[in-house]
């Protein structure tokens, strides 16, 4: 099984895009991000039974064009190249492209508003994952006071993957509120709801009368059946960071998800320890 799947083609192409932008010059207010980080998911497939847990490392490169201060209406550009290897169920393994666009509005001097459309190649070592996704986001911040900020953000994403029961259209909408406890540290914590589709696996027979055609499969990389279901996810997060340097960084994130279907709910714990550097 190829890396890349069917997909390879178009994945390259856009990782190609990708590498040419490094021969534009250099843009104002803008930088590069890289990184590394170490993660797991105690349900990574989304199971209603006996689910199966994986460790990943991954690694990321980013240029990022943020806005300048000097007017309230500026435009921003993320362009970000990733992957990510799991210890156990290796064919989940995979690299990504994200390119996101966006116009950045800024109303009143604590308040910023944006909004970004993105397009994403991502290939798996299971090429039946394989996608192209595109969609959008808008997000708000507030900063309130000195110390604390808010935000709040809408998403919607529609992923093609090269079997339709890997295939979704999600909506998200999510909250989250921060503090600045020094110039180095803060700390956040969120709460986002989806609806949308999303695969679900069986260690057990699949419900009858759910994933029907196209909408049910058997997974070599699961070692069970999978169906596609419209559910609604919830999830809490809380995260920590810490600059160490005006470059070097590190993170800390856990997210606590619960999937609500017709065939059952599910949940699952998830979350990284990151180091990252800017220049």
């Amino acid at each position: 099984m190829t890396f890349f799947g069917k997909r390879a083609g178009k994945i390259f192409f856009v990782c190609f895009l990708f590498l040419f932008a490094l021969l534009l010059p250099s843009i104002a207010s803008a930088e590069w991000e890289t990184g590394a980080k170490i993660g797991f998911d105690s349900n990574i497939d989304r199971a209603i039974d006996n689910e199966k847990s994986d460790t990943y490392v991954g690694a990321y490169l980013s240029f990022l064009r943020n806005p300048s201060g000097e007017s309230r209406v500026d435009w921003t550009l993320a362009a970000t190249l990733e992957g990510s290897l799991f210890l156990r169920l290796e064919d989940l393994s995979y690299g990504a492209f994200t390119l996101a666009p966006g116009i950045t509005l800024i109303p009143h001097r604590v308040w910023t508003i944006n909004i970004s459309p993105f397009f994403q190649a991502k290939g798996l070592g299971d090429s039946d994952q394989s996608a192209l996704a595109y969609g959008a986001k808008l997000s708000m911040r507030q900063q309130i006071g000195k110390d604390v900020y808010t935000g709040q953000y809408y998403i919607y994403k529609d992923s093609r993957a090269e079997k339709d029961v890997y295939s979704f259209i999600e909506n998200a909408l999510g909250v989250y509120v921060g503090k600045n406890w020094s110039q180095t540290f803060y700390t956040e914590i969120g709460y986002e709801y989806s609806h949308g589709d999303s695969f679900r696996s069986f260690g057990s027979s699949a419900p009858s009368g759910f994933g029907r055609g196209k909408q049910r499969r058997f997974s070599s990389t699961f070692d069970r059946e999978v169906i596609k279901e419209k559910v609604d996810r919830h999830s809490i997060g809380i995260s920590a960071g810490f600059d160490w340097t005006k470059s070097l960084f590190s993170t800390i994130n856990y997210n606590y998800t619960a999937l609500e279907g017709d065939s059952g709910s599910s949940s699952s714990h998830s979350g990284f320890i990151s180091l990252g550097y800017r220049f």
